[in-house]
């Protein structure tokens, strides 16, 4: 059974330093196409991304 997924474009709008709590770099998102309450999305920075940055968000529906 294949699972469904939603594929959102996004672009990094900004880069929130988690260094004082001995966690990783996180990147706020900003997704186009998605409703109100869920157009941004944090995730830790692992890529090294830049603000500014497009990207490409799949989100799979368990």
């Amino acid at each position: 059974m294949a699972k469904d997924t939603i594929n959102l474009s996004g672009s990094v709008k900004k880069l929130i330093d988690r260094s004082a709590l001995n966690e990783p770099q996180q990147a706020q998102i900003s997704l186009v196409g998605a409703d109100f309450l869920y157009d941004e999305l944090r995730v830790p920075n692992l890529h090294k991304w830049e603000i500014g940055k497009d990207v490409e968000v799949t989100i799979r529906l368990l």
